[in-house]
């Protein structure tokens, strides 16, 4: 009796898991997973260069979750003699080469927001030192460097922008506004 219900039980197992039924679920998820994108996109919480390389691991799923032939070619080419399981390997690829390309993205970032953390910080020290000269002073003292200012003349936020990043000193116009 138990012998029975437990080839009743592989036999409905087998046919769950039958090559056709793993092909179209891998196809509906693909779909899924393609729509997903497009939805991200229009949203505007996925820029659309990552959408295209996940598009295209979708799209690649998708047609070899299709084409029976050309998975089957695919895998016997490679050594792996069932097809869904090359599916799943062409999968894994797609994933592992998205990794490493999320992976030298991050690191970029994580340079530029350092090289960025540095430069504010440069520009608040310079602007704690001019704000400290005055008071310091106790008076109006002349500055002897030809670029700070003098005669008791305070650096602007824009003039420590410009003095800071080396750019051209921005022409004021009298009473503290910007000529034109």
């Amino acid at each position: 009796m138990q012998h029975n219900l437990l080839m009743v039980a592989l036999a409905e197992a087998s046919k769950v898991t039958s090559p056709v039924s793993a092909r179209v679920e891998v196809i509906i998820v693909a779909v899924l997973i393609c729509g997903l994108i497009f939805e991200l996109v229009r949203r505007q919480r996925m820029m659309e260069r990552y959408a295209i390389l996940w598009l295209t691991a979708g799209a690649t799923v998708l047609v070899l979750g299709i084409w029976k032939g050309l998975l089957t070619t695919i895998a016997h080419g490679v050594g792996i003699y069932y097809a869904p399981s090359a599916l799943f390997a062409v999968t894994f690829l797609f994933v592992l080469l998205m990794l490493v390309h999320f992976s030298t993205t991050v690191s970029r970032l994580w340079n530029q927001n350092k090289t960025l953390a540095q430069r504010v910080a440069l520009l608040q020290e310079r602007l704690d030192a001019v704000e400290e000269a005055p008071r310091s002073s106790a008076g109006v003292a002349a500055s002897a460097d030809p670029d700070e200012p003098g005669d008791g003349e305070a650096l602007t936020p824009p003039d420590l922008a410009a003095q800071a990043t080396g750019a051209a000193e921005v022409p004021h116009a009298p009473g503290g506004a910007p000529s034109r």
